[in-house]
């Protein structure tokens, strides 16, 4: 995509690859297309009143066009030329505001139907994609890079197709009133040509580039916004300041680039046609004087000769603005055309019975920087079984975990269900199969309810509220106003850690997935909610397949077999510590 990206039709081409994107809409866009033809061709009738104002009214030379009943009283031609100009404006307003609405109307639907799929392949994607891709700059991508593609899809091409067709019709009628002066208003195109040839690669490159530094400004801020409680309290708030006044120069120095590229095309435009006019007053001038245009005619080219230039200009600007715009697409395309590194299977295997057995042969995994985690890993958790992994920071344990519910896949070995490789299961259905309490505990801007429910939002409300008073959910939402209707604020910022903890174990067990992992399920908890787990959750558990990656000796004598992760290679602790059936 680098090397054809810099070709000056590249806006088309982006364009043509999101074409389907408009097909539902294509009423909308055909009804707004008759409206763009009727309003140019109002547009170019608008100038005739003035040449009757002029001729007939003031130099009193008859137009056979009018009927004889006008040609001889002055005030009724004046009026009737203003009702003509005034009526014909107010038609042009009328079928150009509906044809921007409906054009407004699919292209906004297009946008909606393209984020909506960008932000599917996103999600689709393996956490070493979201490892090597920021979060602010995807943020970017989302939001302002999609909502370009409305003038690329939408705006910037039916305007220029509204431009072409208004400088096509004016300079067929000025051809017909006097072909030299037609052919001196085509004399300033080259120039034109030139300036934008020039123009649009460096364009689309200043473009590209200014893109980019707003994805890293973006990511600044969101670094410094989800890190404030840290920079608020080392007093680190001059140096996140200085960081993000750093990117935000260098994303005001790639658009004060990309606007000076724009204003030089528009320089250059407006003096192209300043040329062009006046080149056709001079000739004009000369028809008039030896006869072969009237005063209102040589009036009347002159307007059309503005009006010939005026939607040039606009067209370049539209060029001007398409070339970022598919600058823009090209980075949502990115993501939409990104391949996932978790393939899903032509068939998919089904599994209609569940026993709960997981087992890991061989597996390794390597990190994207060559990094070995882990080493040939064997590891089998019978139907109903609980195993604690325990190992020491580093170790791999979170990216064992990682693998179970295909959050990554395996750089060799399997990871299976009852036999099954994984990757051979529908993504879905191994997400169904496998409920996760991550050591990072995320919550959303909701309630408490609907926080719990994610886990499984066909749940009734007697298995939520079971749920909640086994984790001690119910008890959060006690000492809260409104209950489990009470808002958690953004990220669950009104809660404690260890309460987002219950949370998140709620949330898994409301998942009712034969195969459950914790990873670090103590985090935060305080007394109270580590007897919970230990004497209420765990034993409700007792006839699903539970792995427990803890540093908790507690959790560990809870387990029914303790391995241990070492350096990527597991090493089996001879008997449990204190294991209980």
């Amino acid at each position: 995509m680098a090397e054809s990206a810099e070709r000056p039709g590249r806006a088309f081409a982006v364009w043509r690859r999101l074409l389907p994107y408009l097909r539902p809409h294509r009423r909308l866009l055909a009804t707004s297309s008759v409206l763009v033809l009727l309003t140019v061709v109002l547009e170019l009738v608008r100038p005739w009143p003035l040449k009757v104002v002029v001729d007939q009214v003031l130099l009193g030379q008859p137009w056979a066009l009018l009927p004889a009943s006008l040609a001889g009283d002055g005030d009724l031609l004046t009026a009737v030329a203003i009702g003509t100009v005034l009526g014909l404006a107010a038609l042009a307003g009328l079928t150009g505001y509906w044809s921007s609405v409906w054009l407004a109307k699919a292209g906004q639907r297009a946008v909606a139907s393209v984020r909506a799929d960008a932000l599917d392949a996103v999600l689709a994607q393996s956490l070493a994609f979201h490892a090597r891709h920021r979060t602010g700059d995807l943020l970017v991508r989302l939001g302002g890079d999609a909502a370009s593609l409305r003038t690329l899809l939408v705006d910037g091409l039916f305007a220029i197709g509204r431009e072409a067709l208004a400088v096509v019709g004016t300079l067929v009628v000025v051809f017909v009133l006097d072909w030299r002066l037609g052919l001196a208003t085509l004399a300033v195109l080259p120039l034109l040509g030139v300036a934008m040839a020039l123009t649009s690669v460096r364009l689309r490159r200043a473009a590209r580039k200014q893109r980019k530094k707003e994805g890293e400004l973006a990511t600044s801020a969101h670094e410094t916004l989800a890190a404030v409680a840290v920079i608020q309290a080392y007093g680190l708030q001059g140096a996140a300041s200085e960081t993000f006044g750093r990117q935000n120069r260098r994303s005001a120095r790639a658009g004060l680039a990309a606007a000076r590229l724009e204003g030089k095309l528009a320089a250059a435009a407006e003096l192209a046609s300043a040329l062009g006019i006046a080149f056709v007053l001079w000739l004009g001038v000369g028809s008039v004087r030896s006869g072969a245009l009237s005063p209102g005619e040589l009036l009347v080219v002159l307007a059309y000769v503005r009006a010939f230039y005026r939607p040039i200009k606009k067209g370049l600007g539209r060029s001007a603005a398409m070339v970022k715009a598919a600058a823009a697409a090209e980075r949502v395309l990115e993501l939409l055309d990104a391949r996932s590194a978790l393939p899903a299977p032509v068939q998919p295997r089904e599994l209609p019975t569940v026993a709960g057995a997981l087992s890991l042969h061989g597996v390794q995994f390597v990190h994207g920087n060559g990094h070995v985690v882990l080493r040939g890993v064997d590891l089998v958790l019978r139907p109903g079984e609980h195993v604690a992994l325990v190992g020491d920071n580093g170790s791999g344990k979170t990216t064992l975990a990682a693998l179970l519910p295909r959050l990554c896949d395996p750089t060799a070995g399997r990871v299976c269900i009852d036999g099954v490789d994984v990757r051979e299961l529908a993504l879905s259905r191994v997400r169904e199969l496998v409920a996760v309490v991550l050591q990072e505990t995320l919550l959303f801007a909701g309630t408490l309810r609907e926080n719990v429910r994610l886990g499984r939002p066909s749940a009734s409300d007697a298995e939520l509220d079971a749920v909640c008073m086994r984790t001690g959910v119910d008890a959060i939402g006690a000492r809260l106003p409104g209950g489990l209707d009470a808002p958690v604020g953004e990220r669950g910022a009104t809660l404690s850690g260890g309460e987002r903890q219950r949370i998140a174990l709620a949330r898994a067990l409301l998942r009712d997935a034969p195969i459950l992992v914790f990873d670090e399920p103590t985090t935060g908890l305080d007394a109270e909610a580590e007897d919970l787990l230990c004497n209420r959750v765990l034993p409700h558990l007792r006839d699903r397949t539970v792995l427990l990656i803890t540093h908790s000796e507690r959790l560990r004598r809870r387990a029914d077999r303790v391995v241990r992760l070492q350096d990527g290679v597991l090493q089996p602790v001879a008997t449990p510590v204190g294991g209980v059936a």
